[in-house]
């Protein structure tokens, strides 16, 4: 018959050692059980005195006693008992391990210590393939000295652990097989504090409570990355067990002087091995912080901190990846200016709790890029203002009241219908100014001076390269068409885009269906020449194929036509 203690296995490393509960112990098994985070982590009597732990001893005391390989160890360091640890059998080769400290042996390695003996004990010596561990949600300590030692992260168990208020919360459940590294699987990753003139970059804490109610786009685009006061608690245990499971690391931008809380940024979709070195990009501003350029701020010194080198404290990534909703317009902006290009659309995605469906964009920033370079930024639209026209940027405000009716004219000289939907309007807005974004483009409403009613579109496209040149494209609702307003749009244009003050280039061209000759007249008025054609080169909106005439105007020779 086994004997009690003889019948305990002593494990040891020489500084922590497993042994066999004593009567000496019971003092601070007291100790532990009235402490409020033992009491918050594990369920026990109370009250708890000295009866309750001789009733812990006699139990203990029994187990092993019946011939038991499997029950609890008393944890020792400096001669003093420090926790106890234990094995419960759940199935053939199968069984939980458990463990607690005294509250002055925490934050010191001890239970990790004792977790790794009782490990190699369970795999090496008893034979099992395989331990579980489970822990109330919100055991950060717990939960450590399992990844520590290896233990997965399987899930959440919901509304199982009791608390000691009453509470309920989940509970934390992993494993560990006999062959599975005995190290941790992933990083427990940390944000590190990245400081800035306007904005820090650092942890979020349970003080950080939004004082701003989420508006419309928080709501629409963030899919709960943004937090409400109502669910910030969860909201911010959440965040940390997905960067406890390597997942996402994720900053609170603060105000640099005040350390309010302004948004967040966080690296997300990093515990994928297919995915090593990359991770996904997601961020966020309260409406106050709009604008200001905070966000930019912040991206500056994510993007610095995931490109430098694991050994120089840096996350070592080599690409950054985003999406953004291709009505998100502040989203393209902020990427755009940040150096991230733009890879295509999904169509289809994202899909919304209303039931409507949009398109997205996708970005990449690698490390290799160079990020100055691709940094690209809306031009702006200076009005502009002839005799009967005020050419200016499209608003919201200029969305047509009905759908545009066929046009036979239009078909036969576009490649594309370029009018605005009326129900559509808002999308087709977004993806003008998302593609305005590349910086090579700049378009204009021309409208009338005296009603401000739009009367059709001009812009010059191809803009940013070294040429210093541009092509110029332009279109007219129907009723606006034989009175030469294209011509006094376009005067205007020209004088634009070859004044110092303008876009300063040196050649404009222009490209036009030959049977056109509204158009072909438009540039000639302009003081455009024709310089070439190609021969059925051109498909129209209606199905026609026709040649291709093209047009050039050079600086100086618009500026000779000005001098008198």
């Amino acid at each position: 018959m086994a004997v009690f203690p003889d019948a305990v296995p002593v494990l040891t490393d020489g500084t922590v050692t497993l042994r066999a509960h004593r009567e000496s112990d019971l003092a601070r098994i007291v100790e532990f059980a009235n402490d409020p985070r033992s009491r918050a982590g594990v369920s026990l009597p109370s009250p708890y005195g000295m009866e309750q732990a001789r009733d812990f001893l006699d139990k203990v005391r029994i187990t092993w006693e019946s011939g038991a390989t499997e029950a609890a160890w008393a944890i020792e360091v400096d001669g003093r008992f420090a926790g106890s640890i234990n094995l419960h059998p759940r199935a053939t080769g199968t069984s939980e391990i458990g463990y607690s400290a005294h509250p002055d042996a925490r934050g010191r390695g001890v239970v990790t210590a004792a977790a790794r003996l009782l490990v190699d004990h369970a795999f090496d010596t008893l034979g099992l393939k395989t331990l579980v561990w489970r822990a109330a949600r919100g055991n950060w300590a717990s939960r450590r000295v399992a990844w520590t030692v290896g233990f997965t992260h399987d899930g959440t168990w919901p509304a199982t652990h009791p608390g000691p208020d009453g509470s309920v919360t989940g509970t934390w459940l992993g494993h560990l097989h006999a062959h599975d590294p005995r190290e941790p699987r992933l990083p427990w990753r940390e944000p590190v504090v990245l400081e800035g003139a306007a904005v820090r970059l650092r942890p979020w804490t349970a003080a950080d409570l939004p004082d701003e109610p989420l508006d419309e786009g928080l709501s629409r685009f963030m899919f709960g990355t943004a937090p409400s006061a109502d669910d910030f608690d969860e909201w911010l245990l959440g965040r940390r067990e997905r960067m406890a499971d390597g997942e996402a690391i994720v900053w609170c931008i603060a105000d640099a002087a005040t350390d309010r809380a302004l948004g967040g940024i966080q690296l997300f979709r990093m515990n994928l091995p297919m995915l090593r070195g990359s991770a996904q990009l997601a961020y966020w501003l309260q409406p106050s912080a709009r604008g200001h350029g905070h966000l930019a701020a912040a991206l500056d010194l994510m993007v610095a901190h995931a490109f430098t080198p694991v050994e120089d404290g840096g996350q070592g990534l080599r690409r950054i990846g985003a999406n953004a909703d291709v009505a998100n317009l502040p989203s393209h902006k902020a990427l755009r200016a940040g150096g991230f290009r733009t890879l295509g659309t999904t169509t289809g995605l994202p899909a919304y709790a209303d039931g409507s469906v949009s398109d997205e964009t996708e970005f990449e920033l690698l490390a290799t890029d160079d990020r100055d370079a691709q940094r690209s930024r809306r031009l702006p639209v200076p009005t502009l203002r002839t005799e009967r026209l005020v050419l200016r940027d499209w608003g919201p405000e200029d969305a047509p009241s009905e759908e545009p009716k066929p046009d036979a004219v239009a078909a036969a000289a576009m490649g594309i219908e370029p009018r605005p939907p009326a129900a559509g309007y808002a999308d087709w807005l977004a993806s003008e100014r998302c593609d305005e974004l590349d910086g090579d483009s700049l378009g204009w409403c021309i409208t009338d001076a005296e009603t401000g009613r739009p009367l059709g579109s001009i812009g010059v496209r191809s803009l940013g390269t070294p040429l210093r040149s541009g092509t110029v494209g332009y279109w007219l609702y129907a009723g606006a068409r034989g009175r030469g307003l294209a011509a006094e749009a376009l005067k205007a244009v020209v004088a634009h885009a070859f004044s110092p003050d303008g876009l300063d280039l040196v050649r404009l061209d222009a490209a036009t269906v030959d049977g056109n000759h509204a158009s072909m007249l438009t540039l000639a008025a302009a003081g455009f020449r024709l310089f070439g054609q190609d021969h059925r080169s051109f498909v129209a909106a209606d199905g026609s194929i026709t040649d291709t005439a093209y047009f050039e105007l050079l600086a100086e020779e618009h500026h000779g036509r000005e001098t008198p």
